[in-house]
């Protein structure tokens, strides 16, 4: 572990909003898995404001060759009964903007988890589709039709060439990693020319982190960095032009959404069981629960 600065603005003058856990607990893949509700919770960071621009931070954060190996080895897949849901959430928002999509050459997801978004963007007609995913078991748990295209990988810049991607899409992992903003920086030099990139965020600024506070399951060990939707807007500024930023209505099943509730696990599963009983865990709902999506431009 090591301290660390704002990544919007340098700054080290910030405050304290949510005390880490015991030091002695150590960090591990089972704390950073994805969608794993009261496990992330075994393990908190310290979480800081930056007094000067408001970002929402850990500080100190994790070593970051240990922080690669810990990813490489969680699941970051587990998921996958709800792929149609993600599918339509994630989907429905780009439809909208398909207009800004003039150049449908090589297409990039980075996060991939399952490769669930992968589908969208054959079905868009993109002529080359590479998802790239750090976690071995999500990768293996990808579906057949796209497990060709996935890459057991971090991102790696030199991977690819300067100006070769036409789309890159980034769902929920800016948060995960250690300087979002050099991230960033380096997708805007692999983008072509008026390439679109298409983010989705945690927004810290919703009304559900405000009220729940540390006990909002965004606040967890496999996060480094929360937005809201100035700080994002601000650190995609730096590199893009900012087409559009709006809420996200997250579509998934019951069963999902009471896995999350910030309860105790005891009367979680209760409220699980209840509804496998009831026969009802499949149906499907629509919140607005705290995402913010951002689609942009390289200039």
């Amino acid at each position: 572990m090591h301290t660390t600065f704002c990544y919007l603005c340098s700054s080290d003058n910030y405050t304290v909003l949510f005390r880490g856990s015991d030091p002695r607990i150590q960090l591990s893949p089972e704390h950073i898995a994805a969608r794993q509700g009261s496990i992330n919770k075994a393990f908190s960071h310290n979480w800081v404001r930056c007094n000067k621009c408001g970002l929402v931070y850990a500080n100190p954060v994790p070593d970051a060759i240990n922080l690669a190996q810990l990813y490489a080895e969680s699941d970051q897949g587990n998921y996958i009964d709800e792929n149609d849901n993600l599918l339509f959430t994630y989907g429905k928002y780009l439809d909208k903007h398909i207009a800004e999509i003039s150049n449908f050459g090589t297409a990039l997801d980075v996060g991939a988890g399952n490769g669930f978004f992968l589908r969208k963007l054959i079905s868009y007609g993109y002529k080359t589709v590479i998802g790239i995913e750090p976690s071995s078991i999500a990768c293996a748990s990808s579906p057949p039709d796209v497990h060709s295209l996935m890459r057991n990988t971090m991102f790696n810049e030199s991977d690819f060439k300067s100006s070769s991607v036409d789309f890159l899409s980034c769902f929920q992992t800016l948060e995960h990693v250690h300087r979002p903003d050099l991230l960033l920086e380096s997708f805007s030099r692999i983008l072509s020319k008026n390439a679109i990139i298409y983010c989705i965020a945690h927004n810290f600024g919703a009304l559900g982190v405000r009220l729940l506070g540390a006990r909002h399951p965004i606040i967890n060990a496999g996060h480094l960095t929360l937005f809201d939707a100035q700080t994002l807007r601000k650190m995609f500024a730096r590199y893009f032009d900012v087409i559009s930023l709006f809420s996200i209505s997250n579509r998934y099943s019951l069963y999902y959404w009471l896995g999350l509730l910030p309860v105790s696990e005891q009367f979680r599963n209760l409220l699980i069981q209840t509804s496998q009983f009831m026969g009802i865990e499949k149906f499907r709902l629509s919140l607005p629960v705290g995402n913010i999506g951002i689609i942009a431009r390289k200039m």
